[in-house]
């Protein structure tokens, strides 16, 4: 009986040894943080294309999350039109890809989203926002700058704006 006892111990350590061998393994970050690169979390302001504050006190905020293989955008900030700013429209959350540059901490990103006409009922899609962006990460992975280009279009592909800016971000910890 004890004998029977001991198999039995030994054989449930053996079969839980095995299964923690060939589960998900937990990897160490290096000390640098390049394992993160862009993946994470970020808040982002939108400057100027050389970084300054954008004019009249405007504010424009990004929430970013990058995966693996996607980026996903929620803005504070107005819809754009040719002039600029534009009351009524309201930017929906932003869906894009990314991939490395070639160059280390350095990315490439496109993301699009779009813009709803809330003056008049139902809302109705009035454009398309597409970005594209070059980013570069800090050497110690917890913010970065980026240049961009952002073209708006009408449903039917109509260019109807572009502008151009970068952005400030910071890594949500």
């Amino acid at each position: 009986m004890i004998l029977k006892r001991v198999l039995t111990a030994v054989a449930l350590v053996g079969v839980l040894a095995t299964a923690a061998a060939s589960g998900p393994q937990l990897l160490a970050a290096s000390a640098g943080n390049e394992e993160r690169g862009l993946r994470g979390s970020w808040e982002i302001t939108v400057t100027q294309p050389d970084l300054s504050p954008l004019p009249f006190g405007l504010d424009f905020r990004i929430l970013r999350t990058v995966t693996s293989e996607s980026v996903v955008d929620a803005y504070a900030s107005p819809g754009f039109g040719p002039a600029g700013p534009q009351p009524g429209l309201v930017s929906n959350s932003g869906h894009g890809t990314w991939e490395n540059a070639g160059v280390p901490r350095q990315y490439n990103a496109v993301v699009k989203y779009f813009q709803i006409d809330q003056t008049g009922f139902p809302f109705v899609l009035h454009s398309t926002g597409t970005i594209t962006e070059q980013i570069t990460v800090s050497p110690d992975g917890d913010s970065y700058t980026s240049r961009f280009v952002t073209e708006i279009r009408l449903p039917n592909g109509t260019l109807i704006f572009t502008n151009q800016g970068g952005s400030i971000a910071t890594r949500i910890k």
